[in-house]
């Protein structure tokens, strides 16, 4: 167990807040001691629940949220990003009818899921960070500097993106925290916390460089693309929690592999049978057969499952050989998003290997070659 204590730190990023739920799943079960959260935004909104410790509640907002339970929109597609070009017309006349976008729903899932009690009496110190615009300020403030009535007020502060109407705290006007620094490790560092771990979801706004270069800083970030800010698809925001526990076990060497999870010890099966170049090849084959990414892989299970897809689409691609050129060619680009690229780059490269392709045409293939060329070494092994 790591007996080092950390400061945890949370950055902004909106429903892409789901891959920190995930985050800190991890760092609970790796025992990490965690003895202070600093967030912007969603992460200061994620760390207030964190301080709760109910893991599985905070789970179940994330699976439930909509668009109507952080702000008031008309006429816009909830199952799209609300920056979406669909969207977006409808967005900035709610912006001009409301004189700015309306966050009230913010306020009272606050109000639902945070425990103030619960916050203010846990051992974990907390602090946020807002501004203010027209001073042009940051406020940092930590737990014990803010009264426990207002507690709310400072939690829509930081979280108070510039489009909703901004939060006024004694009379003066705040956005979101983002606007001076996304990722606010310097409030923890300041504090005497040399061990930093920030969670980076590359949320919009700016990023302040450390204060101290003696302090140890993990940066965990994901593997994948998270999606919009505002985007609240409910399979892709439960994803994203899986992708945050999963990346943060391959962060702290508890789990393997360049796309997949591995454990360690089925990692070293795979080193038994393949070298690196090979194994990532793989990797890079059952990415592009669609293989679901955020669980757990045995070494058997991975190389059956891939050896599967690629025997179908082994199939699929010799009977679209039998077709014309014209036909082959409508479909390119459907076959190669399907996976079948490594059958056509094998087919056009490793099959004819005295043949020349163009440099143009070798780049598109180059990738499906590194994948074709693994296959041909598990296809191999397996028999």
């Amino acid at each position: 167990m790591n007996k080092k204590e950390y400061g945890l730190v949370l950055s902004g990023g909106g429903t892409r807040g789901a891959f920190q739920v995930g985050v800190w799943k991890a760092l609970k079960e790796l025992g990490i001691d965690v003895k202070a959260i600093a967030g912007t935004s969603i992460g200061a909104l994620n760390g207030a629940l964190f301080l709760q410790d109910d893991f599985n509640t905070t789970v179940k907002l994330y699976e439930r949220i909509k668009i109507d339970n952080i702000m008031k929109l008309e006429g816009v597609n909830a199952n799209k990003n609300i920056f979406d070009l669909s969207n977006i017309l409808n967005v900035a006349s709610n912006y001009k009818k409301q004189k700015g976008i309306d966050n009230t729903p913010l306020r009272e899932m606050i109000k639902q899921y945070i425990d103030m009690d619960k916050l203010y009496n846990s051992d974990i110190d907390f602090g946020l960070v807002s501004y203010s615009v027209r001073n042009k300020t940051p406020l940092q403030k930590f737990k014990n500097e803010i009264p426990k009535e207002q507690m709310e007020d400072y939690l829509l502060a930081s979280a108070c993106f510039p489009i909703f109407k901004p939060q006024v705290i004694d009379g003066e006007e705040y956005f979101d925290g983002g606007l001076y620094d996304n990722t606010p490790s310097n409030m923890l560092i300041r504090k005497g916390y040399k061990n930093i771990i920030i969670v980076d979801m590359a949320g919009m706004g700016f990023n302040r460089k450390s204060a101290k270069r003696d302090s140890y800083i993990k940066v965990i970030t994901p593997s994948e693309d998270l999606g919009g800010s505002f985007e609240f698809n409910h399979s892709k925001i439960i994803n994203n929690i899986k992708m945050g526990y999963l990346d943060t076990m391959k962060s702290f060497n508890k789990l393997q592999g360049h796309m997949y999870y591995f454990k360690p010890e089925e990692f070293a099966k795979m080193l038994e049978k393949f070298n690196l170049q090979t194994i990532y090849g793989l990797e890079y084959a059952a990415e592009m057969y669609k293989m679901y990414k955020y669980r757990e892989y045995t070494f058997e299970e991975f190389i059956t499952e891939l050896m599967n897809r690629h025997l179908e689409a082994e199939q699929i691609f010799e009977k679209m050989k039998k077709e014309n050129l014209i036909q082959i060619g409508k479909r390119l680009n459907k076959l190669f998003d399907k996976g079948l690229g490594i059958c056509i780059a094998k087919d056009l490269y490793m099959d004819r290997p005295a043949s020349r392709l163009s440099n143009y045409l070798f780049n598109f293939v180059k990738d499906y070659i590194v994948a074709a060329k693994a296959l041909i070494e598990l296809k191999n092994y397996m028999g």
